[in-house]
C-alpha cells in the first residue's frame, strides 16, 4: 500500500466502509478503483478490499462453528457480533462488499453494527440496464431476471434443501427498489450514493467525491491513474487472459458490456414496462429518466 494512503487508513482502523449494491451495479468496478488507488495497480482476482459480508468462511473462522449447522435467522442474529469482533484486529479502515439489503435480525437489531460502521457507499444503476447484466451473471433469461428484481423477497445464494451449503450465506435483497430504499432510508449509518451512470460520465469527479466523503485525501494523479487502470476494456482483457473467480461458471463473461442505456436493445416494451411500473418511484428519486414507451 502507498504510504500516502496507509497512514490515513490506519487512523480509521476498527471501522468498516460497507460497499452496498444490488448485483451488477458497479461494485466490482468500485473495488477495482480502490485497489488501484491505494496500491497503484489492480488484479481482478486479487482485489485489495475486504471480502463480502455474506462470507461463510469469515463466520466459521471467528465463530469456530460450521455455518452450515445454522438456519438463516440464527446466522443473521450473529453477523453483527462476528464483524464487531473481526474488526477489532484490523490495522486499517476496511472496505466490505455487501449484496444484502439493510435488514434487522429477529431481535430488531441491525445486522450492520452502527459503532463499527464508517460509512455506506451505495452503488446503484438504472434497473433497466441491470436486467440483462443480472441475467447474464445468473445464467438465466431476461424474464427470470425481471421476476427476481420485482420480487419483494428475492435472495442470492438461497438455501438448498434447508441448508447453508454455499460459500456465502443467503442474502435477502428484497426487490430492486426494496434494496435501494433499505439502504438509503436507514438513519444509523451515513450513506454516499454513487450512480453507475455518473461513474461512466464523470469518473474523476465522482470517484474523487466519494473518496473525499470518507475523509481520505487523494492526489489528483492517483485518481486519474486508478481510472485509467480500471477502464472497462482493460478489465475485460484481464478476464479473458486469466479468468475471473467471481464469475458464474455457467456464464460466458463477467465483464459483458459495461454500457449505460444498453437496455433499449435488450428489452422489449413489455419487459421494460414491468421494471418501470414496479420501480418508477425509486427510479425518479434517483433521477433516472422514465422513458416514454
Amino acid at each position: 500500500m502507498k504510504n500516502f494512503y496507509k497512514s490515513q487508513l490506519e487512523q480509521q482502523k476498527g471501522k468498516i466502509v460497507w460497499m452496498a449494491s444490488y448485483p451488477k451495479s458497479g461494485n466490482t468496478w468500485f473495488r477495482a478503483l480502490l485497489s488501484a488507488l491505494f496500491y497503484g495497480d489492480v488484479d481482478i482476482n486479487k482485489m485489495k478490499t475486504d471480502g463480502i459480508f455474506s462470507s461463510r468462511y469469515l463466520f466459521d473462522s471467528i465463530a469456530d462453528f460450521d455455518g452450515r449447522l445454522f438456519d438463516e435467522e440464527e446466522i443473521r442474529e450473529q453477523q453483527a457480533s462476528i464483524y464487531s469482533h473481526h474488526v477489532k484486529f484490523s490495522q486499517r479502515l476496511e472496505f466490505t462488499k455487501v449484496h444484502d439489503a439493510y435488514i434487522l435480525d429477529r431481535n430488531n437489531k441491525p445486522i450492520f453494527p452502527k459503532d463499527i460502521s464508517h460509512k455506506v457507499i451505495y452503488l446503484v444503476r438504472n434497473p433497466l440496464d441491470v436486467v440483462a447484466s443480472f441475467a447474464n451473471h445468473m445464467n438465466t433469461d431476461i424474464d427470470r431476471s425481471i421476476k427476481t428484481m420485482n420480487s419483494d423477497m428475492a435472495y442470492l445464494a438461497a438455501q438448498k434443501n434447508g441448508l447453508n451449503i454455499n460459500n456465502q450465506f443467503p442474502q435477502l435483497m428484497y426487490s430492486w427498489s426494496g434494496h435501494v430504499n433499505s439502504w438509503i432510508n436507514q438513519k444509523n449509518i451515513p450513506v454516499e450514493i454513487v450512480r453507475y451512470e455518473d461513474m461512466k460520465r464523470a469518473p474523476h469527479k465522482t470517484f474523487s467525491r466519494v473518496i473525499k466523503s470518507l475523509g481520505i485525501k487523494t492526489k489528483r494523479t492517483d485518481i486519474s491513474n486508478a481510472i485509467d487502470k480500471t477502464q472497462f476494456d482493460k478489465m475485460q482483457k484481464m478476464e479473458k487472459k486469466k479468468g475471473f473467480k467471481e464469475k458464474n461458471a455457467a456464464s460466458k463473461a463477467f465483464f459483458r458490456k459495461g454500457k449505460s442505456g444498453g437496455w433499449i436493445d435488450e428489452l422489449n416494451k413489455e419487459q421494460a414496462l414491468q421494471i418501470i411500473n414496479k420501480h418508477r418511484k425509486t427510479m425518479t428519486k434517483l433521477n433516472y429518466k422514465i422513458p416514454k414507451l
